[in-house]
Parts: structure tokens; sequence; C-alpha cells
């Protein structure tokens, strides 16, 4: 059997940027990508970001059809909500052209029962988008449950069909199958050592082959994708509710305003670093008091869940590190602002247009939900064990610019790139505690913006 199917999986908590890598495969003239399968549901967004800095979120589709010449499949693992579906097709309708989308016919729709359900039921952290209730459903063979018809040029394809239609392109040399996952490694729910803080499903390269009708002889190799901070979702949710989302097995749960100083100052974050470049204002309780008060309430739940206004009455309360946060969050996005918590040494990088003090931000939201992301230390048992059970032959690192700001948005190879030491040092443990070579490292949001090691990020097919 010819080998040409290419996995492209998060080996952390999600939002590692497989739509990125995905959209790097798909758009390299040098990559024949005949094919492309999801099995996503509507819980996770995956973004591409084009080269003229279009971005396009995509929850149901395949990434590739940003691709003209691939052939685009939805396979029966996935779940659709029509509302959902019917305005990311309209966002992806000009990329499709004249081509169909096949839809397995067991994939189910979701329904507001389903997200209503999971509202009432999950109290382990969730999106509460219907994904668990509606494979519960499917697993029982509810007789209320319905199934995909058909939308336009989406089309639901028989079993019978499927198989051949994806068989035919794993009999072709010449081309690749890329299958494109969802959600993150340690989100699966038998294996991430994280349950019940997981999502409603498996995720490994061989539950995407089983979910596509796959065989495992057929796969050329998996190509896993990660960062150097791992994100949980926030532990409250969009109105106001406290729900525990889990931790990141041993990383510490850092602080964006950690993350983002430690870029700028090629550092590592660790415990109490912001406060060594403390200055007197932090004793101004009066500027920590109207800090709280600029800070929408949600912000402050997330900061300091249900004591946030025990911290309003007492702001002499607040640490140093949440008093960094409530500044980074009253100036988020304005690129302007400079600190006044902070005194960090002259950042000459920044003087001619953003002053010495200036402090990108590089915190993050969900792409569903648009909460703020948690942030953690990378534990490496975890990226170890998730390096076990799929194998990759690669590691594409992405946000790299959250080790060293000077990559931000840089194109290259590694060849020809010097990292300081604190870099290489990194780079040189990952690879010797995963056994795992690292083919690239993502620079940014934009398709292409990587230093890579290997011009291809691909494997030869092996026919």
């Amino acid at each position: 059997m010819i080998r040409n199917v290419i996995s492209v999986l998060d080996g952390a908590a999600g939002s590692c940027g497989k739509a990125k890598v995905v959209g790097e495969l798909a758009t390299d003239s040098t990559i024949n990508v005949g094919a492309a399968i999801t099995n996503c549901m509507p819980n996770a967004g995956h973004t591409f970001v084009s080269h003229n800095g279009k971005s396009l979120v995509f929850r149901n589709i395949p990434v590739s059809i940003v691709n003209p010449k691939t052939e685009i499949f939805i396979g029966p693992g996935s779940a659709i909500d029509m509302d959902v579906f019917e305005k990311e097709y309209k966002m992806a309708e000009s990329y499709l052209g004249e081509r169909k989308i096949y839809v397995h016919e067991m994939v189910p729709l979701i329904t507001d029962r389903h997200k209503e359900y999971e509202r009432l039921h999950i109290k382990s952290g969730s999106t509460f988008k219907g994904c668990g209730a509606v494979s519960k459903e499917k697993i029982m063979r509810d007789p209320n449950l319905e199934f995909f018809k058909t939308y336009k040029m989406a089309v639901k394809c028989s079993n019978d069909e499927w198989l051949d239609r994806v068989h035919s392109h794993l009999d072709k040399s010449g081309e690749f199958v890329v299958l494109e996952g969802a959600q993150g490694c340690d989100l699966s729910l038998n294996f991430s050592g994280n349950y019940p803080y997981v999502t409603s499903r498996n995720v490994s390269t061989m539950q995407l082959m089983a979910d596509s009708g796959i065989p495992g002889e057929a796969l050329l190799g998996t190509i896993m994708v990660m960062r150097p901070f791992p994100i949980r979702i926030s532990n409250v949710t969009k109105s106001g509710d406290f729900i525990y989302t889990g931790n990141y097995g041993k990383g510490d749960e850092l602080t964006w305003s950690q993350v983002n100083v430690s870029s700028i100052l090629g550092s590592y974050p660790f415990k109490g670093d912001l406060e060594i470049y403390a200055t007197d204002t932090f004793h101004n309780k009066e500027y920590i008091l109207e800090l709280m008060l600029s800070v929408d309430e949600i912000y402050l739940k997330q900061l300091f869940g249900k004591d946030a206004s025990y911290y309003i009455d007492h702001p002499e309360k607040v640490s140093f590190i949440n008093a960094c946060e409530l500044e980074r969050l009253v100036y988020k996005g304005d690129e302007t602002y400079t600190s006044e918590l902070l005194d960090l040494p002259p950042i000459e990088r920044f003087y001619e247009d953003k002053g010495e003090q200036y402090i990108p931000d590089l915190s993050e939201q969900t792409t569903v939900t648009k909460m703020e992301r948690r942030v953690f230390d990378l534990d490496i048992s975890k990226l170890k064990n998730n390096c076990r059970v799929n194998h990759p032959y690669g590691l594409y690192l992405n946000f790299f610019q959250h080790l060293d700001y000077d990559f931000h948005h840089y194109k290259g190879m590694m060849e020809d790139v010097y990292f300081n030491k604190y870099v290489r040092e990194y780079l040189r443990w990952l690879e010797s505690e995963t056994s795992c070579e690292i083919i690239s490292l993502g620079t940014g949001a934009i398709n292409e913006e990587r230093i890579a090691k290997k011009k291809s990020l691909v494997r030869d097919i092996v026919a």
C-alpha cells in the first residue's frame, strides 16, 4: 500500500496553530495535496491567515479548501451545527468554486437541546457547543437524532461513496492526503491524563485515521504542532459563571505579563521574575484601584475568582503580578502604552516607533468563545507521552516569538539564523526529551511566517 497520508495534530491542549501548518501545506506548490479530511466539531476554530493578512476561521470545513485542486471531505467523526456551518460555508464559498464538499452520511446535527444539556450537566470545563451531547445521542442510537442532508455544494456522501472517493486518493503515489486534526492531545478523553477536564473524544493520529476510514498502513507520518507555553480555556464563562477547566500537568500557571516581558528580554518566565523590575508606583494603591475599576468585570473574575469585590475594597492586597495583569488589561491593544509598574532595561529595537518601555501584548482569546486564554509553563512529560502515542516525525514549534520577540513575523531557514544561548538550549532540550526533530518554528499567524529546517515540511511518499 502507498503511504501518502499526513496527519497534522495538536501536541498540547489546543490552539497550537494547526490551521497555520495545514495552510502552509495546502498553499505550497511543491506539495500536491489531493485530498483533505476533517472530523471536526464546532467547539473549536481553526484560523488560517493568508499572505495578504486575510483571516479565515474554519470549524468543520477543511482549511485545505484554500487549495483549489484539493478534494474536500468532512468525516463521520464530525458534528455540524447548521447555523454555524451556513456562515462558514458562505465565508469559504469563493475558495470552493465548482467543487463539492463530501460530507459522510453519519455526520449528526447539533441542535439547541444538545447545548442546553451540556450547560446543565458538564461542570468540568466546556464551550457548551453541544458536541459531547450529540455524540452521546449518536452512541445511544437516539431516534430523535438528525443527520446532515445536503447544503448547496456540501453533499451527503454514502458510506460506499466515501470509501471509494477517499481510497482513490490513497492509491495515487503522486499526491498527499492530509488529515486535519482538531482539539489537542492534552484534551484527549483517554490518554491525556487530564480527565475530566477534557474534550468529548480521543485525540490522536490513529483516531483521525479511523474516523476517516483509512487503514494505519497508509500513514506516511504525523506533524505534531506545539507551542512553548500551552494554554487552557478560561475558568469563567461568557456569562460570568465559574467553571474549573483544569491545569496543565505539572506546568506552573503563568501570566501573559510574564510571557510578554520574557519575550522581549530574551529570558524564560519564572516565579518572581517581574518583581525584579517593580517601580514605586506599585505602592500607590489609588493607581491599583483605578486599574481595577477600569477593567471589565469578567476580567476581574478571571484574575481574582469569586473574591474580586474583596480586592476592590482592599487594593493593598493585590499582588504585584496581578497588578501587572490589571495594567495590561486596561491598556490592551494600545501600542502607545508604557508600563507605570515595570522599569525594564532599555530595549533599543522599540525606540523609533514605540518607546523604550513598550511591552507587546501576546495574549490570546479563544476563537469560539472570545475569552482570554490561560497560559502555562510546558510540562515536558505530557509532550513526551503525546509523542509516544503518535510518534511524529517532526515537531512544528509555533508561537516561537513567545520565546524571542525579535523573531516575530520572521521568515527564513534555521541555518541562516543566530539564536541566543537560552533559545539554543531550549530547542536542544526539546529535541532531546522528545526524541523528535524540530522541523519548523512558527513566528506569526500569517501563512509561511516560519523559520524552517528543511525546504519541505513533508516526507517523500513511500510507494
